[in-house]
């Protein structure tokens, strides 16, 4: 386990990896099991588009943050350090651009469907990208 940390980049930065994963096996109960996600949506597309494609890009993140964060492969730690590096600065692309999305969603800039803005839109990249960046800063490489 301490060669877990250690290839994590200490204590900190492993708890905040744990912390991410869990981030997003609530995302996606949320996604395929919670039927007030969907109250405020007059429509079915929602669902499949949460289902399908978003649905699919939570479980690769969270496949991804396993094999990395448990060393399924067996890599050197040096070969370790790139990958997190390359894995982190994706996610947190992806998160900065959900964001920005959420945010000009919340600020009527670009059309809802008809959807009454709600804050959770904004929270949840809003989390990702704060726990991304938390890990970021505390990695003792």
């Amino acid at each position: 386990m301490s060669d877990l940390i250690l290839e994590a980049g200490g204590t900190l930065a492993f708890a905040f990896h744990v912390l991410f994963m869990i981030f997003n096996v609530f995302i996606i109960v949320q996604f395929y099991f919670s039927k007030s996600f969907y109250d405020n949506f007059s429509t079915e597309e929602p669902k499949i588009v949460f289902r399908g494609p978003f649905g699919a890009v939570f479980i690769t993140i969270l496949i991804m943050s396993i094999l990395l964060t448990f060393d399924v492969t067996g890599n050197t730690y040096d070969e370790n350090v790139v990958q997190y590096k390359f894995w982190y600065s994706f996610l947190f692309m992806l998160m900065a651009i959900a964001l920005i999305s959420a945010l000009l969603r919340y600020f009527n800039v670009v059309s809802n469907y008809g959807v009454t803005p709600n804050i959770r839109v904004i929270m949840f990249p809003l989390i990702g990208l704060v726990i991304i960046l938390l890990r970021t800063f505390t990695e003792a490489y």
